[in-house]
């Protein structure tokens, strides 16, 4: 027996089914006119369609409806795909600590409910995990819970966290300073329960952007500067330095973000020899990737995630390391993003990612979990997101601008 695993960033799912553009709510309009609404309606179809061609049975989305609009995701899952899914809430009143209108949901397969028994992680549990593991004196708390310290270079002092963009999700943590960071959009943990084990699936969507930078001027002078050949004026260094500054303390956070997932997957390694962990979403690094991890990081985001090879057993796999190569060509790409700060990238790039502990590979596996990743397992669903999309006339159109992710899970015997 095979069970589906899919990440799937929406595109601004939530404003799509509040009959919204698909932008930020600061500038999105609602849609009136019948042309608008009957496009509306066909993406929904389209995306319904889609999540039906990849067969799903546990989806993680990306970019869905905020916190307070449950009830659009309840009404599309009855709706548009005919109560095959259901949406995973928490108790009423129970907070997700997801601020603005992307928030990460996870869609379970109606049939698959009695089997799996999912459950989402009380976040309190993740601060817990984390505090601990975050212990550097034992005579202190740990640096980690709901929020923890953050340095900047260069650290010039300046104003708080800006508050949600849209107005949309959970208020900011309280008295937070001008040195502290926290998740934006907090990691989502799907608990499931296969034959007596417990499974974990952390849904993440990091934020790459918290000032609201606009990196596209320094990009334009950074290109004339190398068409050019030409050192820059003072007044274009400024502008340059300036939005370095801005990309680095970005992406300065976005680190500390994967640290502290990781301080939750090393604390399931205490709790237990061999955990089943999935780790699955959008990893953003943010504007010029390559770029800073060269001159100022030293590092990639996912290496943060992945874990320390010299502590192998905690290593996490990727669902595409054995996927999409064919000669020339490489198929690992998800998303086609023009980088403002180095335009001349090539454009495809892997933003969506699922990845696993070592205890579900392997012959042995299945001594250690109930699931077990095959060998060539993962994909990018290439073919699903074309078949689906070649209704629409303009690529702006498309169920989204990222494509799903892909991973195919053996159960073990015995297991129904």
């Amino acid at each position: 027996m095979k069970l589906i695993l899919t990440t799937w960033n929406l595109e601004w799912f939530g404003q799509l089914l509040k009959g919204y553009d698909r932008t930020i709510s600061t500038e999105a309009q609602r849609v009136t006119s019948a042309a608008g609404k009957r496009l509306q309606a066909l993406q929904k179809e389209r995306i319904a369609e889609e999540i039906r061609l990849i067969g799903s049975d546990i989806l993680c989305i990306q970019e869905g409806p905020s916190t307070g609009q449950a009830k659009l995701l309840q009404t599309f899952c009855e709706e548009e795909l005919a109560g095959e899914y259901v949406p995973i809430l928490r108790p009423e009143g129970e907070p997700y600590h997801i601020r603005g209108a992307q928030a990460i949901w996870f869609l379970v397969k109606r049939r698959r409910l009695e089997l799996l028994q999912p459950t989402l992680l009380p976040i309190a549990k993740w601060w817990e995990a984390t505090e601990r593991q975050s212990r550097f004196d034992p005579t202190q708390p740990g640096e980690h819970g709901r929020k923890w310290p953050i340095n900047h270079p260069y650290y010039k002092p300046q104003a708080r966290e800006p508050e949600p963009e849209d107005g949309e999700g959970e208020p900011l943590p309280p008295d937070l300073g001008d040195r502290e960071h926290f998740h934006y959009r907090h990691p989502q943990t799907l608990v499931c329960q296969i034959g007596g084990k417990r499974i974990d699936f952390i849904g993440l969507h990091l934020k790459s952007k918290f000032s609201g930078e606009d990196y596209a001027p320094a990009g334009r002078i950074r290109r004339e500067l190398l068409l050019e050949g030409r050192d820059p004026t003072k007044a274009e260094a400024k502008v340059i330095a300036a939005a370095e500054q801005k990309a680095v303390e970005a992406r300065i956070k976005i680190s500390t973000e994967a640290e502290d997932v990781r301080y939750y997957i090393d604390s399931r390694f205490e709790d237990e020899p061999f955990p089943a962990l999935f780790l699955l979403g959008d990893l953003n690094d943010g504007v010029g990737k390559e770029y800073f991890e060269r001159r100022y990081l030293f590092h990639d985001l996912l290496s943060n995630l992945q874990g320390d090879v010299f502590f192998a057993r905690r290593f996490l796999n990727h669902a595409l390391f054995d996927y999409g190569i064919d000669g020339e060509t490489d198929y690992r790409w998800t998303v086609r993003f023009e980088d403002a700060w180095e335009p001349y990238r090539d454009p495809k790039i892997l933003l969506d990612h699922i990845m696993f502990t070592q205890a579900v590979v392997g012959a042995d596996a299945f001594d250690h979990s109930p699931l077990r990743v095959p060998a060539k397992a993962g994909r990018v669903e290439h073919a699903a997101h074309n078949a689906t999309n070649m209704v629409f006339e303009r690529s702006e159109d498309h169920t989204s601008d990222h494509r799903p992710v892909s991973v195919d899970l053996e159960l073990a015997d015995g297991i129904i």
